[in-house]
């Protein structure tokens, strides 16, 4: 069954006024014109939906009852418009955003909050996974966008550069180390080091002199954990300056390292397999022109407290 916007608009214009000529004049289309239209959706349909006389014209019974879903199927195209038109002008969609609990934590409250004054109708979710499933969620349609750290991907996503973070050390606050402004790596020598995350130990010795020593003690799956243990005493751990926030918890000192000085890329992927929706370009491009702040400098240097 093939049945027209213009037929059914017709047909309830026709049903509100009782007149096809006032119908007519309300459409901008001649009376025959009308008439054309209404014999067409009757042959369509298959019964008569209006009786006609010299003086009126009124609904038949079979005409009254399609008269009510025809309505709702044009106040359901009308909002359709209206969600379309919506969707154009950035007033409404859903960007899911995977990356770690820290960055979820520490750098983006400030953005969710400028980018929800700005469009608050875009609602933002987050999603926490672990660092080895970050890309894979961008990969799978899981999320739309990916904060992790620079890695090598698959010619199918798109890696653009967002900002750069400089290992640290955190210790608890009766540490030799917790009064110190920066430490040269060499001096964790014999320390007993946490990592953090599955595969964080051979990252950072990738980065490292191959005579560098450190001494593993622990290796745990979230940052909360690890501070928890500095907090304790039971060893420093190695993670990005940008968890910065959350030593303050436990009063724990954060210091950064040198000697090498590392600053890790920190990268926003997309999956260029799939169209961007308007409300995911816009906060890509926001995420983009917040994070040029801290252009040429690490993240935790500029964008934190």
């Amino acid at each position: 069954m093939n049945i027209s916007f213009r037929q059914l608009r017709a047909f309830t214009t026709i049903g509100r006024l009782g007149s096809f000529v006032d119908a007519a004049s309300a459409l901008h289309v001649t009376p025959a014109a009308l008439s054309i239209m209404i014999r067409s959706l009757e042959d369509t349909l298959g019964f008569r939906v209006f009786d006609r006389t010299t003086r009126r014209v009124t609904l038949t019974e079979a005409g009254q009852q399609y008269f009510q879903h025809a309505e709702q199927v044009l106040i359901d195209l009308r909002q359709a418009e209206l969600f379309a038109q919506d969707i154009r002008n950035r007033k409404t969609g859903v960007v899911r955003i995977a990356t770690t609990q820290v960055v979820i934590w520490t750098l983006l409250p400030k953005i969710f909050a400028a980018f929800h004054k700005k469009w608050p109708d875009i609602r933002i979710e987050p999603i926490d996974v672990p660092n080895d499933q970050i890309i894979s969620s961008v990969e799978n349609n899981q999320a739309d966008l990916a904060i992790t750290f620079k890695v090598p991907v698959a010619g199918n996503i798109e890696a653009t550069p967002l900002f750069s973070s400089r290992p640290h050390v955190v210790c608890n606050s009766r540490h030799r180390f917790a009064r110190r402004k920066s430490l040269p790596w060499t001096e964790l020598n014999g320390e007993p080091i946490i990592f953090i995350g599955r595969g964080s130990e051979l990252r950072i010795r990738s980065e490292l002199p191959k005579d560098m020593v450190l001494n593993s003690r622990y290796e745990v799956n979230n940052t909360s954990t690890a501070l928890a243990l500095a907090a304790s005493g039971a060893g420093l751990v190695i993670c990005a300056g940008y968890v910065r926030p959350m030593t303050q918890m436990h009063n724990l000192s954060i210091i950064a390292l040198s000697d090498p000085v590392i600053n890790r890329p920190f990268m926003l992927y997309r999956n260029c397999a799939r169209s961007m929706g308007p409300a995911v370009e816009e906060h890509r491009s926001f995420l983009l022109d917040y994070f040029a702040k801290a252009a040429g400098a690490c993240v935790e240097d500029v964008l934190l407290p």
